[in-house]
Parts: structure tokens; sequence; C-alpha cells
């Protein structure tokens, strides 16, 4: 199939969407199928209409000069209208704020042909207001055909249209390696000289939550000795670093490589995610496929991976969080008993186990 992906982002910016659209064009072709990537998102310092190959993927870059290098591009329709009635199949990919994946809906809209439509974010506290400016029903009954990264998510959408509608999942998923390389490999103790070896990957901003984060830490290892390496790197990056002088057990390894990430989950005992409503949660199943236990909290769409009490903890509340840190640092058998189960277990999130579902849902909207 002749395939469009339409993303606001896309490298060189970094970010969840970037990562997973950028995935998705190289799982696509990889499986023979001819795949576009169009984006409001330059490469460089050049702006307008231009075209590149990159691992197979033809990226088309519709670029404007706005302030903050923004990806987007308030004159791009009616050039989205001539590209997008060529393809067999069209997937465009939104988050709360999208004005290019929006653009390219309503172009859709307008020669008249169906798309997917996969929201990569969890509405939250936005619901109020989104059903207003985003005629979801409208788009449903068109035959768009509407999912989310995960039920927390698509649960989120359906409830913020005026109207009834169906919205599916089309999971966020992974490469198997280097992550079940690590789970598979030889593995140290999950304590150590310094207690319990947290981790999390994020970026360091506010609604990532690294901050309460790196103080529920510092509570809960007045109770039990542990420590936490934050992978990443964000504005919160300095708040971090003042908590850490008044004595919170964190270290702040800045951004990293798959490799270099699987490696340190090889050397750690618990991957921590205290974002509230997450969408999905990649950096969680990449940990997960390495083998590590996550801690997460509930409503979040890491629940789509991670059963309770079986690959890890769910918690209410960052009070809950730190109590949960807390007791698996000083009974090392809830850990263990944690741990035996995902080290033997490979997660199935994988696009080598799940493309078919995006290929179906394609085929679902072909010309």
């Amino acid at each position: 199939m002749r395939i469009a992906l339409v993303s606001d982002c896309y490298p060189p910016r970094l970010g969840g969407i970037e990562t997973q659209v950028s995935s998705l064009a190289r799982a696509l072709v990889a499986d023979g199928h001819d795949v576009t990537v169009i984006t409001a998102t330059p490469a460089g310092p050049e702006r307008g209409e231009h075209t590149e190959v990159v691992d197979g993927v033809r990226v088309t870059r519709l670029t404007a000069r706005l302030p903050a290098e923004l990806p987007v591009n308030p004159w791009a329709r009616p050039r989205l209208i001539e590209l997008l009635a060529a393809f067999d199949a069209v997937h465009i990919h939104t988050g709360i704020v999208s004005p290019f994946a929006r653009l390219a809906t309503t172009a859709c809209l307008q020669i008249g042909r169906r798309a997917v439509i996969t929201w990569h974010c969890h509405l939250g506290d936005a619901r109020a207001w989104y059903r207003y400016v985003n005629p979801l029903q409208q788009w449903h009954e068109a035959g768009m055909v509407l999912t989310a990264v995960s039920r927390a998510a698509a649960d989120a959408i359906e409830r913020a249209a005026q109207g009834r509608v169906a919205v599916g999942v089309l999971p966020n998923l992974i490469e198997r390696e280097p992550w079940d390389a690590i789970r598979r490999g030889d593995h140290p103790s999950a304590g150590g000289g310094r207690g319990l070896r947290l981790v999390t990957a994020t970026r360091l901003a506010a609604r990532k939550r690294v901050v309460p984060l790196a103080r529920l830490v510092g509570q809960a290892a007045q109770r039990a000795p542990m420590t936490l390496d934050i992978f990443g790197d964000g504005p919160q990056r300095t708040e971090v670093e003042r908590l850490i002088r008044l004595g919170a057990p964190v270290t702040l390894r800045g951004r990293v490589g798959p490799a270099e990430l699987a490696a340190a989950y090889r050397q750690a005992g618990v991957f921590v995610s205290p974002v509230v409503k997450e969408a999905f949660g990649i950096a969680a199943l990449e940990a997960r496929a390495a083998g590590l236990p996550v801690i997460y909290r509930a409503g979040s769409g890491i629940e789509e991976f991670i059963e309770h009490g079986v690959a890890g903890l769910r918690v209410e509340s960052d009070e809950e969080m730190s109590a949960a840190l807390a007791m698996l640092a000083s009974i090392p058998q809830q850990l263990a008993a944690l741990r035996e189960h995902t080290l033997a277990t490979p997660v199935t999130h994988t696009w080598q186990e799940g493309l078919d579902q995006f290929v179906a849902a394609y085929r679902s909207v072909q010309r």
C-alpha cells in the first residue's frame, strides 16, 4: 500500500510522537509498503516544501517560518489536499493541540476520503473544552477511524465527544532490541551498597512530574535505602539539582541512546513512572521489555502492558508510590517475585508482533 503518515512533529525534534511515527514508518517500509511522512517539522533552516528519503521513508516537509521553530504551517491545507488524494491510506497522528494534523483531517473531509486518526495524548482535564473545538462525532460519522494509543486515552476521547463515538486502540510499539537482550542476560542484585536502585527515563518537564518524584523518593529513602537515576533532560533540571543539593538520593544522567539506557536498566531494580494520566508510556514499556518491574499511577496507559501485582505495582497517589518503593526496598522477596515474572516473560508490544493491527486499520480505509 501507499501510506501517508501525517504528524505535526517528526525528527529531528525529540519526543514521544516523533519517536513513534518514525518507528512506525520504518516498520511499514520493512513490511514492503511505500511510506511517506508529511510533517510541518523543519529539518534545517530552509522553509517551504522539500522532500528527503531516510531509511527508505520518504519525508515531505511543509514548513513555514514561525517564531520558536514551531512545527506549524497555517497555509498547508491546499497542498495537503493535493498530496493526500494520491495515497491508498492516510494515518493522522495528533496530540491535544496539533494544528497540522487538524488541517490534514479537514483536507481529508473536504475530498471525501476516510483516514485513521490516532491520539497520542490523554485528554485529562482538557475534555471540558476539547469537545467544543473538535467535532469528533462529525469525524466519526464521516467514516474516520478514531483511535488512541491506549484504552485509557481512548476512553477520554469518547467522553469528550458531544455525541456517541467509538474510539479503538492502536498502541505504541517498540523494537524488540536492545531491550530483550538485557532481559535474557545476567543480572546483578537489584540492591547493593546503596540499597534499591530505581530508574526513570523522561523529559524533565512539569507534566512528567520529575520534581515530585525526586521528593517522594527522598521520603521513601528515609524508611529504606534507595537511589534514583533519572535519564533525560529538560526545563526542570535546575529544580531537581536543587533537591539533590538538599539531600535527595537522585543522580541526573542526561539524555542517552537506547544501548546505554538498556545497559542502565540491567543494573536497576525498578522503573518508576510518576506521571498522572500518562497516555501510554514508551519508556516504561522499554524498561519492562528489559526485565524491570514498573511502579506507575492508576489510570495510566501503562496498564496496557503492566499487570498490577505481577509485573509491577499500581498506586493511587505519590504517598502510595513512596510507600510501595519503601516496601520493595525493605522486603526483597516482594521485589524478587515481580522480577521473576518480568525477567521470564517477554513483552508483546513490539513491531514484530503488533504491526498487523496497523495494516488492518489502513485496509479498512483503503481507497
